[in-house]
């Protein structure tokens, strides 16, 4: 701060109040003290800030475009959040920007001191979202697995486990072509999935077949996509595992506009039994994710974070296997 004060030609109290918003400084001398944080790169240290005082608000940045708290999956999270976090004395902030990327809302956020830290959703591999954050001294954790590239907490399910209880219950109804449909490789949930698939099939001695796995995106046009990809197939799958309920119900629709029964010639379990998984025609077999649970762990440990107390242990939360009628024997 006393470098930029210097650069500038004002007082550390100046630029202070320009970085904080508060106090009266003129628009010319604003601009001069931002001009010099850009030119020198400078960023807070958050985490020195957060010892003198708290806000006693954790904050979520939503990524603009998505449907927001329509999902319910993003609701669910939001509300084990919101609850363990009053359970704490903390609320919850939830912004978001059309914009501004989500780690320049988080650093903006985080220099008026209204945030203590923040939770990322989807961590990805090798996430910048994370590296500046750190780099800045902003605490947060991410929602997904823990990655080598990411120096943050990052809290899931047990999607390994869920995946090879899927595939194994499918190999138990005598299927043997059975396709993976994954979420995107940068997500760092997407090999864990494909680490239970794989384990599930390589048990018993079977190779996984590279044809049957098809990497998507997240949207129900994804799931449609990627199983049109393997129905092109000359020799298609008879039953399929998809990485989220959305990815299924796309692939739901590819499946009944091939005129392939659902059930019957085909089988297909869904992963996070969102609410229309039950109401689906017919209803999805589908592992059912404690969204609840996670946020829940999400504040405990961002809190731990922010209060500089020992991390929560975690253990990555199970998936449980619903079944519906999307499952089925090996047709004869």
């Amino acid at each position: 701060m006393k470098d930029v004060a210097e650069r500038a030609g004002v007082s550390t109290a100046t630029v202070s109040y320009v970085l904080n918003g508060t106090g009266s400084v003129t628009a010319a001398t604003r601009q001069r003290v931002l001009q010099v944080v850009a030119e020198l790169e400078y960023q807070p240290n958050h985490a020195a800030r957060s010892m003198r005082s708290r806000s006693r608000t954790l904050g979520l940045i939503l990524p603009y475009g998505t449907a927001g708290l329509s999902t319910p999956t993003l609701a669910e999270l939001v509300a084990g959040l919101t609850e363990a976090a009053a359970n704490h004395g903390y609320y919850l902030l939830l912004a978001g920007d059309p914009v501004q990327s989500e780690r320049l809302v988080a650093t903006s956020l985080a220099r008026t001191g209204r945030v203590d830290g923040f939770v990322l959703l989807d961590l990805r591999v090798d996430d910048e979202r994370s590296a500046h954050l750190t780099a800045a001294g902003i605490l947060h954790v991410g929602v997904g697995a823990p990655a080598l590239g990411n120096a943050c907490p990052g809290l899931s399910f047990d999607l390994t486990g869920g995946a090879l209880i899927a595939t194994r219950s499918l190999r138990t109804l005598g299927h043997r072509r059975i396709a993976l449909i994954n979420l995107p490789s940068e997500l760092t949930d997407s090999d864990l999935l494909y680490q239970g698939f794989a384990k599930a099939l390589t048990e018993t001695g079977e190779e996984v077949a590279p044809s049957l796995i098809v990497e998507a995106g997240t949207s129900q046009d994804d799931g449609l996509a990627a199983m049109q990809e393997l129905l092109a197939q000359p020799e298609g799958p008879t039953a399929v595992l998809a990485a989220s309920d959305e990815l299924a119900f796309g692939a739901m629709h590819a499946l009944r506009d091939a005129g392939i029964e659902v059930g019957r010639d085909v089988a297909l379990i869904g992963c996070g039994d969102v609410p229309l998984a039950a109401h689906t025609h017919p209803p999805l077999t589908t592992l059912r994710a404690p969204r609840r649970a996670l946020g829940a762990a999400l504040a405990h440990t961002l809190i731990a974070l922010v209060e500089q107390q020992p991390l929560p242990s975690f253990t990555p939360l199970p998936l449980q296997l619903i079944v519906r009628k999307t499952t089925c024997p090996l047709p004869e």
